[in-house]
């Protein structure tokens, strides 16, 4: 909880800091004389009046215009947010790194303006960790490209992550921590009280044959992805019904732990140097690696491959072409008031698109906002938010890592499964996966204050939240029984609308985690 309240901190000073930095050389309206504060009342004036006069090139239902307030506090022209990243994360260390965005909104002439949350978007995200991973991407999203129908994004995206968790794939990753301490052992099984004591367990080394031997690394791999995503966009219907389609490579390799010296290892309250046990990936995935035979494994039972085997230093390569049908009202994409949002999305990969895998994914979701309360002249409101979704994957020959996420293709740069800061927060990164997966986020969006600081729009709010979710092995067995979940409560910084900071704290049966990033998880 320290660590949380100081990156929060943390966060205020940084983003005073850059909204000061990165200020126009134009007077802050709240700082302004009556006569000038007049003219600003004039130009919102102005915004109000076009609403009734301007029309769009092409028709954009009423029901997809920004609010009264988002109008009035929209920034024109283009402009850019950012932020510098210190955090402390519970697998990788300390992460250093940044996030920028690249807005081009031009001005209230401009019919769009009312519309859409920006002409054209491009951002970059760069990170590094003491645990040495590595992370980047860019991004370009460009709504009604060149005042048409069409809407166009682009992806690219890397990652280098030494300790990739993996709990299992199929319902085996809904055990206990003490199931899987005694799995693991064959013997009775402890008690833990939280992730971080079960894994302080799993760096306890044993002796054997003159040196230590740990599992320290049991629940990990190492992994590296290079994705590649492109992504057209057609609006019907006034810009509610969208057709979304395009292609995904996606690139990945893994190194296994298993027979490597450990990164950390005790003995007698000692750190030594140890050799790794055999990981429960390496458990799972033998029969695939040709190291052994396991049949009967989940990964035999679902058809599930992409580990190398030890040894082994070659790329697979996974060549997807994805579609989605979209029916979406709300009125501000990256911080919605009012509205619903319907998807439907399919990929799909066979070894004729020059793929080493064949198979199919598809999830449904939905999205619900509701503003039940407005106080302060409607600066203030409270913003009723919920998600469901429901993802499935099969076929004869599936990437191992295509468990691990619903969609790419879905908004906000996919939904990964189950754990972690875009699914459930208060459980470690994808600790529940299967290949059926279901997902429920609800939250309340508080928006408690907002004012201008240096011609930057802020504000800033309150935002409780319970998730949970479930993996199942097939659809057949789908059903209510045995959901994890967990509250939490989390703070909310939107800068000039398009860019919503978020930082989230949530507790739960194995533990409490802190995140910070950028927008909605949904």
């Amino acid at each position: 909880m320290i660590i949380a309240m100081k990156k929060m901190l943390l966060a205020f000073a940084l983003l005073n800091w850059l909204a000061f930095t990165g200020a126009q050389a134009q007077e802050d309206p709240i700082s302004q004389s009556p006569s000038k504060l007049k003219n600003l009342r004039e130009q919102n004036a102005y915004r109000l009046q076009i609403l009734d006069t301007l029309t769009t090139p092409l028709h954009i239902d009423p029901i997809k215009r920004l609010s009264e307030d988002d109008i009035l506090t929209k920034k024109e022209g283009f402009f850019v947010t950012g932020f510098p990243d210190i955090e402390v994360d519970p697998i990788r260390g300390l992460g250093i790194g940044g996030t920028a965005f690249f807005f081009q909104n031009r001005d209230s002439s401009d019919p769009f303006f009312y519309y859409t949350p920006y002409r054209y978007r491009l951002s970059t995200d760069f990170r590094f960790f003491t645990n040495g991973r590595l992370q980047g991407g860019l991004n370009l999203d460009v709504p009604y490209m060149f005042g048409t129908k069409w809407r166009m994004r682009v992806d690219a995206l890397y990652e280098f992550d030494p300790n990739f968790q993996y709990f299992g794939i199929g319902e085996q990753s809904l055990r206990s921590l003490e199931q899987f301490d005694q799995a693991r052992t064959g013997q009775p099984a402890q008690s833990f009280r939280n992730i971080d004591a079960y894994l302080e367990n799993l760096a306890q080394a044993q002796t054997r044959n003159g040196g230590f031997i740990t599992n320290t690394h049991y629940n990990e791999i190492e992994i590296e992805e290079m994705l590649f995503n492109v992504l057209p966009e057609r609006v019907w219907y006034g810009g509610k019904l969208r057709f979304m389609f395009g292609y995904e490579a996606l690139f990945t390799r893994t190194n296994d732990w298993t027979g490597r010296i450990a990164e950390e290892a005790f003995f007698d309250g000692r750190e030594v140097e140890a050799i790794n046990a055999q990981t429960l990936i390496n458990k799972d995935a033998i029969a695939r690696t040709g190291d052994g035979s396991t049949e009967g494994s989940t990964w035999d039972r679902f058809n599930i491959s992409g580990v190398n085997a030890i040894g082994n230093n070659d790329w697979f390569f996974t060549s997807m072409i994805a579609a989605a049908l979209i029916w979406d009202t709300r009125d501000l994409e990256p911080d919605p008031s009012k509205g619903t949002f319907l998807e439907y999305s399919h990929e799909y990969s066979a070894k004729w698109l020059g793929s080493d895998f064949a198979f199919n994914k598809f999830m449904i979701q939905g999205q619900y906002f509701n503003t039940v309360a407005k106080w302060r002249g409607g600066k203030s409101r409270l913003t009723l938010a919920g998600m469901a979704a429901f993802g499935y994957v099969w076929g004869s020959n599936i990437n191992w890592l295509e468990m691990f996420d619903l969609s790419s293709q879905a908004e906000a740069g996919g939904i990964n499964v189950l754990g972690g800061d875009r699914s459930l927060r208060a459980f470690r990164e994808s600790r529940f996966v299967a290949p059926a997966i279901g997902l429920i986020n609800l939250e309340a969006r508080f928006r408690l204050y907002d004012f201008r600081a240096l011609n930057q729009h802020f504000a800033l709010g309150l935002t409780p939240f319970y998730d949970m979710g479930r993996g199942w092995d097939e659809l057949s067995r789908v059903g209510l029984e045995g959901w994890r979940g967990a509250p939490g409560i989390g703070g909310r910084i939107a800068w000039n609308q398009s860019t919503v900071i978020r930082l989230d704290f949530a507790s739960g049966a194995e533990g409490s985690q802190f995140f910070f990033g950028f927008g909605h998880i949904f």
